[in-house]
Order: C-alpha cells, then sequence, then structure tokens
C-alpha cells in the first residue's frame, strides 16, 4: 500500500499564491431584511454578489439588439408572424364567402 505523502498547508494552492485571510476582507455590508448588514465579502464594487449583482444592463443600441435576438424563442407572435396569420385567415374567409356564393348559384 502506498504510503500518503503529506503536503503542507500553504501549498495547497495553484500556481504558488498564498492563502488569503478572508476575515480581513472587506464586508458587504447591504441591509438585510432584518437590518442587519450583510457579512459576507464584498467584490470590487463594493457588494457582495447576492447584494450587488452582476450588470446593470445593456445601455447601448447595439446591446440592447443583441439581447433581443438573445431572447428570441420562436417568433410566433412576432409582428410578422401574426400579419402571416391574418393574411391567411382572410384569404380562408374570402374562400369560404366565395364557395357559399357557389352553392347558391348552382
Amino acid at each position: 500500500m502506498s504510503q500518503m505523502r503529506k503536503v503542507p498547508h500553504e501549498s495547497r494552492l495553484k500556481n504558488g499564491n498564498a492563502r488569503a485571510d478572508l476575515s480581513k476582507l472587506p464586508r458587504c455590508g447591504a441591509k438585510t431584511r432584518r437590518g442587519t448588514s450583510c457579512k459576507r465579502a464584498a467584490r470590487s464594487n463594493g457588494r457582495c454578489r447576492l447584494h450587488g449583482g452582476l450588470s446593470t444592463g445593456a445601455k447601448t443600441a447595439e446591446g440592447l439588439e443583441r439581447i433581443r435576438r438573445a431572447n428570441w424563442k420562436h417568433g410566433r407572435y412576432s409582428a410578422a408572424a401574426k400579419a402571416e396569420r391574418q393574411h391567411y385567415r382572410k384569404l380562408l374567409a374570402d374562400a369560404m364567402a366565395t364557395l357559399d356564393q357557389l352553392r347558391e348559384v348552382f
């Protein structure tokens, strides 16, 4: 049976990075529903991942267009699809009216 080699506690991080003292990181400080402040570690914007959010959303026209295309599912309710269905309904109604007129004649 091979014997497990004990690795020193400091060398467990990759690429030789030193361990951080997590108790000394800045705290989020956002108020919770209880009125106390959040005690999670803050990111660069001063809030934790739960209270700071990752993005405020797209601001440019290109970014908004990219989001609109990303949320496109099937196009069933797009303006073009609705207009096409309305056109076919009108064609069908006209055909039915023509058939009714022909039935009356013959």
